[in-house]
């Protein structure tokens, strides 16, 4: 008996460590542009690209956003407006749930004396 119950506890890790992975039905897609604006109120960052065409993008907990090197938050995409950025998303149905935004870093220009 207890040989029988080591023989299915072994084809049972066996058939688990040998199964495929379950496959993601989310994929991750990038965009580029500059951002247009960001709504603090519904979380939504608007970015234009390809001859000013505007996609909007939902911002959550989740959302990495990077300013250069700097882990930032996301109330500061509103002072972000112009700037270039990489998005990297995974859709939701129709909406676009930003994974990470990258920003930029702010190019400081040194005044000549």
């Amino acid at each position: 008996m207890k040989t029988l119950l080591i023989l299915v506890c072994t084809l049972a890790v066996s058939a688990a460590a040998f199964a495929a992975p379950a496959k993601s039905t989310r994929t991750t897609a990038h965009m580029s542009g500059t951002i247009e604006k960001y709504d603090a109120a519904t979380r939504t960052l608007t970015l234009k690209h390809d001859k000013n065409k505007e996609t909007a993008f939902q911002i959550n907990d989740q959302s990495a956003v990077m300013k250069g090197k700097s882990k930032a938050d996301a109330s500061s995409l509103a002072a972000s407006t112009g700037q270039p950025a990489t998005i990297e998303y995974v859709m939701d149905g129709s909406n676009r749930i930003a994974a990470k935004v990258d920003v930029a870093a702010a190019h400081v220009v040194a005044k000549k004396k």
